[in-house]
């Protein structure tokens, strides 16, 4: 089935933002990010921080930089409750900083393998560290 632009522009205005939202919800980062591409309404639905509240970048590891997750904690900051880090060799002090500063909410992380963080960085979060 292909969609025309009039046709995805029927379904924004079909279905309400609420329901709409809670679809997203059910997507994995992958087919957020592909989603957020579709178009200008697509993209605010797909990057909204309700549908970032636990991200896992284990398969992302070798991709995943220190800028990364500070834009993902500037978007998503205060919606993220869990995220791994598990294995993400490019991340360090200074991007765990900007974390803390902007996810005050987070309940969960995980940064077994981050090799680059030391424990003064890791002491941010002592209280929602996994083993």
């Amino acid at each position: 089935m292909v969609f025309s632009n009039n046709d995805e522009g029927l379904i924004n205005k079909k279905l309400p933002k609420e329901l709409l939202l809670r679809i997203f919800s059910f997507l994995d980062i992958v087919t957020l990010c592909r989603c957020a591409q579709i178009s200008k309404a697509w993209n605010i639905l797909a990057l909204d921080g309700s549908n970032w509240q636990r991200i896992d970048l284990f398969n992302f590891q070798t991709d995943v930089e220190g800028r990364v997750v500070e834009n993902i904690s500037k978007r998503c900051g205060g919606f993220l409750r869990k995220l791994s880090l598990r294995g993400c060799i490019g991340v360090g002090d200074s991007s765990l900083k900007t974390f803390a500063q902007n996810c005050r909410n987070i309940e969960h992380l995980n940064l077994n393998g981050c090799t680059k963080i030391t424990d003064s960085a890791s002491a941010l979060f002592q209280h929602v560290l996994q083993s």
